[in-house]
């Protein structure tokens, strides 16, 4: 299996990017990707899907997006394209939202997702797929908000005292003691 590449793209089209690892060139499918990324260096997280008759990978600019790709792949009935074409048409964020509330009608609106699929996206992944609750934070502050929440303080209390206490330069431990502190209050 092949974790990741990283070279420069030669090549990028809406559905693929073309990397030179050192002389090789690796032709990579990828969701959309932003429109900054030219042609430059470039750091994918790669899936090899193996069928019968085709062999490629799929390219992912973070884990977070190759580990919803592979929910994805468990669900019955939703295959490799089909998947990569609900990650191209929606956001991970809007997607785990969709399944999170039910949202059957987004659902049915995307890519190769009808009636059956997309209640069998939420039968398979409702509840087993995490929203990213440290997004935004500086490394210190995620550890903390993970640690709080371990501690069953919800996220919304923990972003106000993160707030207030997070301009003291105080390393994790020091921002963990105060943070729990005014929730305590």
């Amino acid at each position: 299996m092949i974790y990741g590449l990283k070279g420069i793209v030669t090549k990028q089209t809406a559905t693929t990017v073309v990397l030179d690892v050192r002389g090789v060139y690796y032709e990579v499918k990828v969701p959309a990707l932003p429109p900054q990324i030219q042609f430059g260096e470039l750091f994918l997280y790669t899936y090899q899907v193996i069928r019968e008759d085709e062999h490629y990978l799929v390219g992912f600019l973070t884990l977070d997006e190759k580990s919803l790709f592979e929910s994805l792949i468990n669900v019955s009935g939703i295959g490799p394209k089909t998947a990569l074409g609900i990650m191209t048409a929606t956001t991970p964020e809007r997607f785990l939202q969709a399944v999170a509330t039910e949202e059957l009608s987004y659902l049915k609106k995307l890519p190769g997702v009808g009636p059956k699929g997309a209640s069998q996206i939420i039968l398979d992944l409702k509840g087993k797929l995490q929203t990213d609750t440290t997004k935004g934070l500086n490394p210190y502050e995620a550890e903390v908000m993970l640690g709080l929440q371990s501690l069953g303080f919800k996220k919304s209390e923990i972003t106000k005292v993160l707030k207030k206490v997070s301009s003291k330069a105080l390393d994790a431990n020091e921002l963990f003691r105060l943070a729990l502190s005014e929730l305590r209050r």
